[in-house]
């Protein structure tokens, strides 16, 4: 297996690099279960040749500031030496490639700088709030297994790799360490290989997978942002369009309807609170303080901020439906 490494000298360059391969967070894309993007806005996406821009989250944001020192945690705490990769490497005729965390490079004391098969690891960290770690991982006792869509990336690095094991490390709740060993699954990786080849093939034939409707909504608003002026598309006898037309209007309907009666339910709750700007109920409370008058670019009127706060489920009570 042919494999190139590049050390992209700036984020612009690494994000060019991307678009030519699929990489280890955009594979499980291809399974179905990836919860960032679906295959048919990946496609699209690879098909055009177009610079994903990141915007991280607060919680990306975060997690990147304290990546260093979690897996610098982690090194100390099992005697590992480690590095962190700036390299992407590729298998250009696969075009698979992948992004790393960190090379572990000794053991136990064990070094043997980088080069010995003996200690040729990865270490993926992520920081993950209880919360997730309970609802998306799967724990059997001492057996751990990550959501399907992060144990997928770990078998797509380690086949761009050639690395022979890979640690998954994640900090849950900022003080517990889950520690996950996997080596190359040849049924995962072979799995893998033949997906991102027959992605690519559907490339090269024009052969746009279905869409999922739901998902990929904004997508296709993007893809058909478009109109022509003049054209014009002639619908009468399609049966399938008008049953579509007549749902929209019908969820519309619906749509408004509800909107109108939240305002209705809004005003009479209203009236009974008065001037209060605060509400206790049977479990649930009410903010409804005021809001005044401002000018953005046109005169606002003051208003309620009205708000029915109903307690959240504790980890405990989801424990509990999840094994229910």
């Amino acid at each position: 297996m042919k494999l190139e490494t590049i050390v992209p000298k700036s984020e612009a360059e690494w994000l060019r690099l991307r678009t030519q391969d699929i990489t280890s967070t955009e594979v499980a894309a291809l399974f179905g279960v990836s919860p960032y993007t679906t295959l048919f806005e990946l496609w699209h996406r690879k098909k055009e040749n177009v610079v994903v821009e990141f915007e991280p989250t607060e919680r990306m944001k975060w997690g990147n500031r304290l990546q260093d020192a979690i897996a610098a945690g982690i090194a100390e705490d099992n005697g590992w030496t480690i590095r962190r990769m700036t390299e992407y490497i590729r298998e250009p005729n696969l075009k698979m490639g992948a992004s790393f965390d960190f090379a572990i490079q000794s053991v136990n004391n064990f070094n043997d700088g980088g080069t010995n098969d003996k200690v040729n690891g990865l270490l993926e960290i992520k920081n993950v709030d209880g919360l997730a770690f309970n609802q998306g991982w799967s724990v059997d006792g001492d057996d751990v297994e990550a959501p399907p869509h992060i144990e997928l990336q770990v078998q797509h690095q380690l086949a761009v790799s050639g690395r022979a094991f890979a640690y998954l490390a994640a900090l849950v709740g900022g003080n517990r360490v889950v520690l996950i060993k996997r080596e190359p699954d040849p049924k995962i990786i072979d799995a893998i290989k033949s997906q991102v080849a027959s992605f690519w093939f559907s490339i090269a034939s024009g052969k746009e997978p279905v869409p999922d409707f739901y998902r990929d909504a904004k997508v296709i608003s993007k893809l058909y942002g478009y109109a022509e002026p003049g054209k014009l598309f002639d619908a009468r006898g399609d049966a399938e369009f008008a049953k579509l037309c007549a749902e929209h209007k019908a969820l519309a309907d619906i749509e408004n309807t509800a909107k109108a009666s939240k305002e209705a339910i809004k005003a009479q709750l209203i009236m009974k609170i008065g001037a209060a700007e605060k509400v206790l109920g049977d479990g649930f409370t009410i903010s409804a303080n005021s809001v005044g008058p401002a000018h953005i670019e046109y005169d606002r009127e003051g208003y309620r901020n009205f708000r029915i706060n109903w307690p959240r489920k504790k980890a405990a009570d989801v424990a509990v439906e999840a094994t229910a």
